[in-house]
């Protein structure tokens, strides 16, 4: 395909302000690199492992997010919630930062597929309390019993004696927790589910104070909200696994797939409007954001690519992400992508440097790379591959 040119929406966008027409862009004179520029047809799993994990990126849309557990919990980790099989299958969840995981692997015999999800009330972890909400299917209600039982049998990482307790609502769960950490954690059978349900509050453990009554609080409502919210949620029978489609939406095939040197920690795959959610840094804003503008659907590949209701809420989308700050400094677009913006982190924390962004219809893509030149063929890539779908 050789000159596109793209409008973003006809006349004017429901807020009643005229969307302005893209540039054209001429695809063969885009710095691609190596990357792909043509959409692909995913096809089926390539193997039982990858079939599993889509059945865990799929189980995300069944959890609830943390701030419907509490509302404070406002302050997502996208780094770490996250997807999990067995221990030695890429990443460990989240839950094996308390728990030893030497052990898991025996007791969870039968398991299909895991999700973490993490809420906390603050950005700054020391002032903070959060909760680790992790749902793990097996195949049947036995199975998930027998599991449960044996999870709980795990020692716990941290400082300080670790001591038994219980959930009042839930007699038949597991409880253990460490006074020194004010950490709680339990195990529940649910059905064919095990609800691991983590809860720290930070704060109290740097004052001092031991407060059981409220971890314990928090960990029956997480348990009691993903227990009514899985009620919405099927499994995929363990046979039917590798005959599910990877991309039954057709967006993946449109995504940039992720390069084997960069970091797998959340694992690719595709999500609705409510399974993404968990995998923002500020999920609340970012559901406002996504529901106004008709979100249905989010692809993680080398970046990420969503999916507004039309073009004009997808120039909204676009126009919503980062702008400079004393953080973020805007950078050159790649040469040829003028409708692209960049910006180059310069603060603290320990992140990428290279941040670029594009609209292409109903679509917003963002890509990222420590190096500028490859943020930049990365998001031209993309782009191409969105434009060559048409």
């Amino acid at each position: 395909m050789g000159l596109i040119a793209v409008t973003a929406a006809c006349g004017a966008d429901p807020a009643g302000s005229a969307v302005a027409a893209e540039p054209v862009v001429e695809l063969s004179e885009l710095d691609v690199g190596a990357y792909r520029t043509e959409p692909v047809d995913m096809g089926l799993p390539k193997n039982m492992p990858a079939a599993r994990f889509m059945e865990a990126n799929r189980l995300a849309s069944a959890m609830p997010l943390p701030y419907e557990v509490d509302p404070m919990l406002t302050v997502g980790e996208a780094g770490t919630t996250h997807s999990f099989l067995e221990v030695g299958q890429f990443h460990l969840s989240p839950i094996f930062h308390w728990l030893h995981e030497e052990t898991f692997n025996d007791a969870a015999k039968d398991f299909i597929a895991g999700f973490s999800t993490i809420g906390r009330s603050d950005e700054e972890r020391i002032f903070s309390y959060e909760l680790v909400n992790s749902t793990l299917i097996f195949p049947d209600n036995e199975s998930a019993e027998h599991a449960a039982a044996a999870l709980s049998k795990a020692e716990l990482y941290g400082a300080g004696p670790t001591e038994g307790s219980s959930l009042p609502e839930y007699p038949d769960a597991y409880a253990k927790w460490q006074p020194e950490t004010q950490s709680l954690i339990s195990w529940k059978a649910s059905g064919q589910y095990v609800l691991i349900t983590i809860v720290e509050h930070n704060e109290n453990a740097e004052l001092g104070i031991s407060d059981l009554p409220f971890l314990t609080t928090l960990s029956q409502k997480s348990i009691a909200a993903t227990v009514e919210s899985l009620q919405e949620f099927t499994p995929t029978p363990v046979d039917r696994l590798m005959a599910t489609p990877v991309d039954p939406d057709n967006i993946r095939g449109l995504s940039l797939e992720r390069p084997l040197g960069d970091s797998f920690e959340n694992i690719p795959g595709g999500f609705d409007l409510h399974g993404a959610l968990h995998l923002a840094d500020n999920p609340k804003e970012i559901a406002q954001l996504y529901r106004a503008n008709g979100v249905d659907r989010v692809v993680l590949g080398a970046g990420k690519l969503v999916r507004a209701t039309d073009s004009g809420a997808a120039q909204r989308i676009f126009q919503a992400e980062r702008r400079s700050d004393k953080f973020w400094h805007s950078v050159d677009p790649p040469t040829n992508l003028p409708n692209a913006k960049c910006l180059q982190y310069k603060g603290p924390r320990d992140r990428i440097r290279f941040y670029c962004h594009v609209q292409f219809e109903r679509y917003v893509a963002s890509e990222w790379s420590g190096q500028i030149r490859d943020a930049h063929q990365r998001i031209s890539a993309q782009y191409s591959i969105l434009a060559n779908s048409k």
